[in-house]
């Protein structure tokens, strides 16, 4: 079992992050969790044992600024999925975001350490129900979220994608 400290990260860190699935060594380029793509958060999560789901701390940098001195909305909405999202790769599935509803509950500092949450809500076969918040770390709840996942077969999307793979390089 994964230790139930979360990992303090800040949107500059550099190392390298594989894709877990059925093609060894594929490197992603996730523009929130990947530490390959040199412009994204660079989010890091860990497992929280208290509820079953994910935490990440971090800081948002300025280049991700929606209102002066605070984080683009659109910038919170990808926190809160990847928080979400990365409730299923805890549970051993891949789920695309099928629907997410936002909460924007106070403004989002850039700059400051904050913490991204996500948890599991509940499963109805393929579709699983989860919930997000990006929290002060006093605990104050600035943006929540509650999204809808769909189990995809991992084999066949990742086959697709090494297809396409395949087909640009031959047509370069």
């Amino acid at each position: 079992m994964s230790s139930p400290r979360t990992r303090k990260h800040t949107a500059t860190a550099t190392s390298g992050h594989t894709l877990d699935g059925p093609i060894p060594g594929l490197v992603h380029h996730c523009f929130g969790c990947s530490q390959e793509n040199r412009t994204g958060l660079h989010l890091r999560f860990q497992d929280t044992p208290e509820n079953g789901g994910v935490a990440s701390e971090f800081r948002v940098a300025r280049r991700f600024e929606g209102p002066p001195g605070h984080v683009h909305g659109g910038i919170i909405a990808t926190i809160l999925d990847e928080a979400m999202g990365k409730v299923n790769r805890r549970k051993g599935i891949v789920a695309l975001t099928r629907h997410m509803s936002i909460e924007y509950l106070r403004p989002v500092p850039l700059s400051t350490l904050l913490r991204a949450v996500g948890w599991s809500v509940k499963e109805e076969g393929r579709k699983h129900y989860h919930t997000g918040e990006i929290r002060a770390l006093d605990g104050t709840v600035l943006a929540r979220a509650k999204g809808v996942f769909i189990a995809v077969d991992s084999a066949e999307l990742f086959e697709k994608y090494k297809q396409r793979l395949t087909f640009s390089a031959a047509n370069r």
